[in-house]
């Protein structure tokens, strides 16, 4: 009898957590999302999240935590210069129009390929990064598959620094909860990173795409991600009243639905933590915490 109840809570609040179906299911039916309470770190709502999708530039959070961690190490600094490579200057070219058209030889420095990075998803970025910590980016995929791995995304592969679409560079969006998870508790002081709305570059300022981010009052990051194998992707993070929600969201049929699920997730979800009731019923799932993978 209690685990006929408890399934029944469950049951009950899977479904009316966000009870507009018809809202999230216009994103279109291969949608997969995850959204929780980083402080508590209780899911607040799932679909799909152990699903195998791609993730597209989502790929590009791992690249800035490695990063990040070089940083740290004393590897590398913000300062330091990457002459761009023949590969960067390839990748530049794929998407002829969200590119910074950097050519072999062409010099940027680590801190504005971050920018480059997480603002606008410029992939030559994401290349000159993997070469200048590993040398080139095929070392670079081993090491991000091997920290993959200490932080628990045991359903992740990755194939390139980028995200471009390739085969065997997977993952499910409950990874790339704990990806999320592991950038805020493991660098906090460069989460500021992921709230820049534009950088600049010899003279040019380059805006940020995030929709969300740009007009969502309480946002500060995440992150974007489009292919056509992928879908339109978006991480988002919001903090109001001392309340924190991520938003994970892939495989969505446009950007404007992806934009406006992600919202109506982040409002929805301020408002049930602020349902005493739910809170009172809402249950921890211990297997998702990144603390948990880590030690």
């Amino acid at each position: 009898m209690k685990f006929f109840i408890f399934f029944v809570i469950l049951f009950f609040l899977k479904i009316t957590v966000f009870a507009d179906d018809n809202h999230i299911n216009s994103c279109g039916e291969k949608n997969a999302y995850i959204v929780f309470d980083y402080e508590s770190k209780n899911i607040i709502t799932e679909n799909n999240s152990e699903k195998i999708i791609y993730p597209a530039s989502l790929v590009k959070l791992m690249t800035a935590y490695l990063t990040f961690e070089a940083i740290e190490k004393k590897q590398i600094n913000f300062d330091q210069e990457i002459e761009v490579s023949e590969k960067s200057e390839e990748i530049s070219k794929i998407n002829k129009v969200n590119t910074l058209n950097l050519k072999a030889g062409d010099l940027i420095t680590v801190k504005n390929a971050l920018e480059a990075l997480i603002v606008k998803s410029f992939n030559e970025a994401s290349v000159s990064l993997s070469e200048i910590i590993a040398e080139d980016e095929r070392s670079f995929v081993r090491l991000m598959n091997k920290k993959a791995l200490e932080l628990g995304m045991i359903n992740t592969s990755f194939a390139n620094s980028s995200g471009l679409h390739e085969e065997g560079q997977y993952t499910t969006v409950r990874d790339l909860a704990r990806l999320v998870m592991a950038i805020k508790k493991d660098y906090p002081q460069y989460n500021y990173f992921f709230s820049l709305k534009k950088f600049n570059y010899k003279g040019i300022k380059h805006k940020s795409h995030n929709h969300v981010l740009n007009s969502y009052k309480w946002a500060n990051g995440m992150k974007t991600g489009y292919t056509r194998m992928a879908g339109y992707n978006l991480i988002s993070s919001a903090s109001k009243n001392k309340k924190s929600i991520i938003s994970i969201l892939v495989g969505c049929e446009s950007l404007k639905k992806r934009d406006q699920l992600s919202i109506y997730f982040l409002d929805s979800s301020f408002k049930r933590l602020n349902d005493k009731d739910f809170l009172e019923n809402k249950i921890s799932f211990s297997d998702f915490l990144y603390d948990d993978q880590s030690n």
